[in-house]
């Protein structure tokens, strides 16, 4: 596999992701994930909180939660519907009162 060069954000140099990942006390593979994820420029070598990671992925857990939870308060409510209708249907049929 070949190295794949970038430019250096600081300088605009031309180095590898490896060369890089040194500069800025990086590890080459987490260089390379970013790269494959399309991060380029300053967002390929900044540094990120390990607490703002935490607190996106809890609010994106959250999040999910809530609509699961919506969907089954939607889906409940809709399976009630249905048998009232068959009991007001019944009575205009000639149904018991």
């Amino acid at each position: 596999m070949s190295a794949i060069y970038v430019n250096d954000p600081a300088n605009g140099e031309s180095v590898s992701l490896s060369e890089l990942a040194r500069r800025y006390g990086l590890s080459p593979a987490c260089l390379s994930r970013r790269y494959e994820r399309g991060y380029r420029g300053k967002k390929l070598v900044e540094l990120v909180s390990r607490e703002e990671v935490a607190r996106a992925k809890h609010a994106e857990y959250r999040e999910k939660l809530e609509r699961q939870q919506r969907l089954i308060e939607a889906n409940s409510a809709a399976l009630m519907c249905p048998l009232n209708h068959i009991a007001q249907a019944s009575k205009m049929v000639g149904g018991a009162s």
